[in-house]
């Protein structure tokens, strides 16, 4: 059932003040970085914190149950920390772990690289019951395989605003003057995808610079409606929490943590389209326990397993809806409409032009 880990998520929250997203906890698990690896089990990194706290139940454990073999679960620094280790390890010939979640932008940037193994189809039989945009293709195989999904949504404290906020087009419409709370960088609000989509007729105009530049200049007209622009999730989360910045953008799954736990907050799906990021699970490729990290990468895609992390986690699973026995009011909860109805972020353009998006979204969002 949906919050069968309602108390532990709710004392994570208590006790750390941290919680959230897959990305912010990855952050916080960044504090810790790699654990000493056990030499003779599997090690999968995953986003530490409550994530790892349910994974290790829900995920580790039973699959555990199911092999001969030893596998550990260990937190995972920020995606940059991680990426680097991982370039590090496998040029000398290392792994300092054998399988990963990966961001999208990570994957593709691990790609470069030459730091994941490459499967073949026919390795995996759960293969197909996982969202073919979640199968990461690559020049000689399949790199990456989706591991879990998370909304960001428009959030609000109901004390402060009755009134459901669902449209993106409110970040542009000055009753929400001074009002937002809105994701600091280009590469994690993916603000650039949604103001293409509201104003541009979809993301193609973002195929290049003079589009982006474009779409930036609609974006520009958002500022006035920025209470602040966060880097630090949490301080969000206090001030959604307490009514000081009313309400602003979030991701779905610890807002209905926070809900769970008694905060006066409410998640919304947003009629042109929540944001829709996902992990995916990448196996290095200096790894010595492939079959392993084979089989793990199968159990996991699963079907029920996937709907026992998403009913755990408040993350949307990555297999099709038809495979999934979630039943329709929890998927809503946690999925809305559903990924067809979803904005996926233009994750090429965060990759291949990182820097030049960067300088513009200072030139633009963050100068005055």
């Amino acid at each position: 059932m949906p919050g069968q880990h309602t108390r532990g998520r709710r004392q994570f929250l208590r006790t750390t003040a941290a919680s959230g997203s897959a990305l912010s906890l990855a952050g916080l698990a960044g504090c810790t970085g790699f654990l000493t690896s056990d030499d003779d089990a599997l090690t999968v990194a995953v986003y530490g914190g409550v994530f790892q706290e349910v994974m290790d139940e829900e995920l580790f454990a039973p699959f555990s149950e199911e092999v001969d073999f030893e596998v550990q679960s260990e937190a995972q620094p920020t995606s940059e920390e991680a990426l680097t280790q991982y370039e590090n390890g496998v040029q000398a010939g290392e792994a300092p772990v054998d399988v990963a979640i990966m961001a999208q932008t990570g994957v593709r940037q691990g790609l470069n690289s030459d730091l994941w193994h490459l499967w073949e189809e026919d390795d995996f039989e759960n293969l197909e019951y996982i969202s073919d945009d979640l199968v990461g293709e690559a020049d000689g195989g399949i790199s990456s395989i989706g591991a879990l999904s998370w909304y960001i949504n428009l959030v609000q404290n109901t004390d402060e605003i009755e009134e459901s906020i669902d449209t993106w087009e409110a970040l542009w419409d000055d009753q929400y003057e001074d009002t937002l709370g809105l994701l600091g960088y280009a590469s994690n609000s993916f603000l650039l995808d949604v103001t293409a989509e509201v104003h541009f007729d979809g993301q193609s105009i973002l195929d290049d610079r003079d589009g982006v530049l474009e779409v930036f200049e609609k974006l520009e007209e958002i500022k006035p409606q920025a209470n602040f622009w966060y880097e630090n999730e949490a301080e969000f989360q206090q001030r959604l929490r307490d009514g000081e910045v009313p309400a602003g953008m979030l991701y779905s799954d610890i807002t209905l943590v926070m809900q769970d736990d008694g905060a006066p907050v409410q998640s919304n799906f947003v009629e042109e389209g929540s944001i829709l990021d996902s992990g995916l699970w990448v196996t290095l490729d200096t790894s010595e326990r492939k079959d392993e990290a084979r089989q793990f990468i199968d159990y996991a895609s699963r079907p029920e397993v996937q709907d026992r992390l998403a009913e755990n986690l408040y993350t949307s699973p990555t297999i099709d809806r038809e495979h999934s026995e979630i039943d329709d009011e929890t998927y809503e909860m946690i999925a809305g409409p559903g990924p067809s109805e979803a904005i996926t972020p233009s994750y090429d353009l965060y990759v291949e032009e990182e820097d030049w998006v960067n300088e513009r979204w200072e030139e633009f969002i963050v100068s005055e």
